[in-house]
């Protein structure tokens, strides 16, 4: 139980502090950093491993599922951080949470996993959460370094919908790549990876990468970077001491902590069709985990 709050709370942080790099220096070079500066704490974990004897890797599996996670799931990140910055933290944050429906749903199409009616039930609630949530735009939201201020604020739905698909697949692809190399290689592996295709977009759209200012700057990145990275690690940690279905529902509620410090913070008034939505979505996929575990 402890490593699912571990999780919450890194996560929850990680994206509302990405949030924040994303205004200063734009959301690709957020991605791009957020991915490379966290491959340190599961680079100390393999390299303990490696010292110890304990890694085993089927490198072919591995070769196989890498690549098409990390391409997933950095594409997921980027549009993720491209929402948090330009839409309401409350719905994007909500409506991302969803991945796992998404994951439940290849999993099922790829690798044989049976579903039940209560799991497709969930599903139906999370996307009329989401419906919910795409009700109009917040009132009294005060985004720091965005002129997006006030009602007219996107409400980001399809930012939070890009990126509940890119990081379902990639979380989906993750469990080949898991059984191939463990756990902590895997995530060094995929993380190493998700950079490739924002930077590859960077360079396509001729979007300068764009360094942090001052000492201030590489702090706040440094902070996404290894908590993020910290959520991955605590999650993969828990899971190997408890049953998922303890760990699982505890880490997958981390929009709560996003949306409570953007409230608190940015003083985003979601309308209260929007709150049920974000309570629908969360709750639903917390119970979804559950099942799933």
């Amino acid at each position: 139980m402890y490593w699912g709050f571990s999780g919450l709370l890194a996560w929850g942080i990680a994206d509302y502090l990405a949030r924040v790099a994303s205004h200063r220096i734009g959301s690709v070079s957020t991605a791009l950093f957020t991915q490379l500066i966290g491959l340190a704490l599961p680079l100390a974990f393999v390299a303990f491993d490696a010292a110890t004897g304990r890694l085993s890797v089927n490198w072919p599996t591995l070769a196989l599922w890498a690549p098409l996670t990390g391409a997933a799931l950095g594409v997921g990140y980027l549009v993720y951080y491209t929402g948090l910055a330009r839409g309401a933290v409350t719905v994007v944050s909500s409506a991302t949470s969803a991945w796992l429906a998404v994951t439940v749903l290849i999993a099922v199409a790829l690798f044989g996993e049976r579903t039940s009616a209560g799991q497709l039930a969930l599903m139906a609630a999370i996307l009329v959460g989401i419906l919910l949530l795409s009700a109009g735009p917040l009132t009294g939201s005060r985004l720091i370094g965005s002129p997006l201020t006030g009602s007219g604020i996107s409400s980001g739905v399809p930012w939070g919908l890009g990126a509940m698909l890119g990081i379902g697949v990639a979380m989906a692809l993750f469990d080949p790549a898991t059984a191939a190399a463990g756990p902590m290689l895997a995530v060094l592996t995929v993380r190493a990876l998700s950079a490739v295709p924002t930077y590859a977009f960077a360079r396509a759209r001729s979007i300068p990468v764009r360094l942090p200012a001052g000492r201030g700057g590489w702090s706040l990145l440094a902070a996404v970077g290894i908590l993020d990275a910290a959520g991955y690690v605590g999650y993969n940690l828990g899971v190997a001491s408890a049953p998922v279905s303890l760990v699982a529902p505890i880490a997958a509620a981390h929009p709560v902590a996003t949306i409570a410090l953007a409230v608190i913070i940015n003083h985003e008034r979601p309308h209260l069709t929007q709150w049920a939505g974000a309570t629908l979505t969360i709750a639903a996929t917390i119970a979804l985990s559950a099942y799933a575990g």
